[in-house]
């Protein structure tokens, strides 16, 4: 125990000297909702979390309404936890989960307006996993930044790849992110390929097939608090009001809902070549039942440890998304969102 608060005490010096001058107030925002995997996935969020070595407020959203359960769970972690209330609950099908996340998201967007905190707002859905220089890479974000995503899409059965056709398109890890060109200028995205896998995807959670991505998922975006703030004199013109976003989430694909000009998106991550950040959509079957609270999920958890292992410390170099033979190559779209 002396040797570890001895080697803490050399990192705090070692932040104070060469880490981040003046650091940000990090704002986390994470949908989430009772469930079997609920305890497993929060948990391991909280615990990353808990690591950072700056001051965060962290705002769960959870559907259905506030919960003494997941209260419970994050009362354990000791942080300044902001834990808000959704109406609605969260459906079983996929495409509709993904619309009432993002109406989630801009629930508590909506609370960091009204409260005015200020910082840096990343969004930290529960089932993701972090690496943690990613804490540190977002301080730099002026307004809006972005960092590459590794997709851990193959999260169902295995049976359905086994032809060579699919085997082939499943060499490897997607990423989604920023592609800059060789003056570090954000040029595109490389984006999941999704056709390949149209027919296979799960569509009810629980689902044994592959979870697919959206486009561009808000969890590789950070953002300026102050972007959504009411009369600031600062404010670039670029950005949207967060009143003229639509709330059927249709027009909230993304952060980048909230630019008139995309352009001013801030490559970070080495100009997106480092991949810090891993999705990941694992979930039992919505009818599944489960004693509240327990982590002995062991079969989950071994897959878990097991994907962790082979994840590796990404650097891409110039625009291409280099990986093992393992890994899938992302594919580059040009600078157009619709």
């Amino acid at each position: 125990m002396k040797a570890h608060r001895i080697l803490e005490r050399v990192q705090n010096e070692q932040r104070v000297q060469y880490g981040i001058k003046n650091p940000k107030t990090l704002i986390v925002i994470t949908p989430t909702y009772v469930r079997t995997f609920q305890t497993l996935h929060l948990t391991g969020l909280m615990h990353s979390l808990m690591l950072v070595p700056y001051d965060l407020i962290w705002i769960v959203v959870e559907a259905g309404g506030v919960t003494n359960e997941t209260g419970t769970l994050l009362a354990k972690s000791g942080l300044r936890v902001v834990h808000i209330g959704f109406e609605e609950r969260m459906p079983i099908v996929w495409e509709e989960r993904h619309r009432i996340e993002a109406r989630m998201r801009l629930h508590a967007l909506r609370v960091v307006r009204e409260e005015r905190y200020d910082g840096i707002v990343m969004f930290g859905d529960d089932s993701n996993m972090h690496d943690m220089e990613l804490f540190d890479e977002i301080q730099k974000v002026n307004w809006i930044g972005a960092v590459s995503v590794g997709i851990l899409a193959h999260s169902g059965s295995s049976e359905d790849m086994s032809s060579p056709s699919v085997e082939k398109e499943n060499l490897s890890m997607p990423v989604q992110g920023p592609a800059c060109n060789s003056s570090g200028q954000l040029v595109g995205w490389h984006t999941f390929n999704s056709l390949p896998y149209a027919e296979k995807s799960a569509i009810y959670i629980g689902d044994k097939e592959m979870v697919l991505p959206r486009k561009l998922e808000w969890a590789g975006f950070v953002l300026n608090s102050r972007m959504v703030w009411k009369d600031i004199d600062d404010k670039p013109e670029w950005i949207q009001d967060l009143d003229a976003l639509s709330e059927d989430g249709k027009a909230l694909e993304s952060p980048l809902s909230l630019l008139n000009d995309v352009s001013f998106v801030e490559p970070l991550g080495t100009c997106g070549r480092k991949v810090l950040l891993w999705w990941l959509r694992v979930e039992a079957r919505a009818d599944s039942k489960f004693p509240p609270g327990s982590l002995q999920i062991v079969e989950l958890i071994s897959i878990v440890f097991t994907l962790e292992k082979r994840l590796p410390t990404v650097t891409l170099e110039s625009n291409q998304i280099e990986f093992p033979t393992s890994f899938l190559r992302g594919r580059l779209n040009p600078l157009v969102v619709e």
